[in-house]
C-alpha cells in the first residue's frame, strides 16, 4: 500500500478510538451522576413523608374524598351527551361534484 494511505488509516483509527472513548467517558460521568443524585432524591422523598403529622394524613385522606364525593354527584346527577357535529354547508356545485366522484367509484366496499 501507498504511505498516504497508511497515514489516512491511522489518522481514521485515531479519530475513532478518540470518538468512542469520548462517548464513553461521556457514558460513565452520566451513570455516576445518576447515582449520586439518585440518594439525594430518595433521602429527600423520605424525610418529607416523614415530616408528615397525623392530622395533615387525616386532612389530606379527607380531601381526597371530598374531591372524589364531588365528582361521582357530579357525573351521576348529569347525563354525558355528546354533541352534535357542526352541520356541512354545501353548496350546490359541491354537492354535483362529490355525487360525480361518489358515482365514479362505485357501490361501496
Amino acid at each position: 500500500m501507498s504511505e498516504n494511505l497508511i497515514i489516512a488509516l491511522q489518522i481514521t483509527l485515531v479519530g475513532m478510538g478518540l470518538v468512542f472513548a469520548a462517548i464513553l467517558l461521556l457514558w460513565g460521568i452520566m451513570a455516576l451522576l445518576v447515582r449520586l443524585t439518585a440518594r439525594s432524591v430518595e433521602a429527600e422523598a423520605e424525610q418529607k413523608r416523614a415530616t408528615l403529622t397525623e392530622l395533615e394524613r387525616k386532612q389530606r385522606a379527607a380531601a381526597a374524598a371530598v374531591a372524589v364525593a364531588l365528582a361521582q354527584v357530579a357525573e351521576a346527577s348529569e347525563p354525558h351527551e355528546f354533541p352534535l357535529p357542526p352541520t356541512a354547508l354545501v353548496s350546490a356545485w359541491q354537492a354535483v361534484m362529490r355525487t360525480r366522484i361518489l358515482n365514479k367509484r362505485g357501490p361501496t366496499r
